[in-house]
């Protein structure tokens, strides 16, 4: 029996910063191949410019809060959180205030 796997350079580091307001806001709008996934993170008390409100992160409809169909999962000041996506295009953020920030980074 033959197997084809596909084959993708997994040396390839991919990051980027976004601001992150009242509207939902791509993550990037890079269309990046991911193989091991993505990783998000908000600016806490120890870094230079430090988030004050959560990012609530998820598709192209969501909302920032606990809706059951829409809210997305929260991100306070300073934590990570490990997304298992392929594209961190698909990944949308926003926040119930203005000016917030994530940095993101994927392989």
């Amino acid at each position: 029996m033959l197997e084809i796997r596909e084959t993708l350079n997994t040396n390839e580091l991919n990051h980027g910063h976004t601001v992150v307001g009242t509207t939902a806001v791509q993550l990037t709008t890079q269309d990046n191949k991911l193989l091991k996934g993505l990783l998000i993170r908000a600016p806490g008390s120890d870094d230079p410019t430090p988030n004050t409100n959560f990012i609530w992160i998820g598709l192209a409809s969501v909302t920032a809060n606990s809706d059951v169909g829409t809210g997305g999962m929260p991100l306070s000041p300073g934590e990570s959180f490990v997304l298992p996506v392929d594209d961190p295009s698909k990944v949308y953020v926003i926040s119930d205030t203005a000016s917030q920030e994530v940095a993101w980074m994927g392989a």
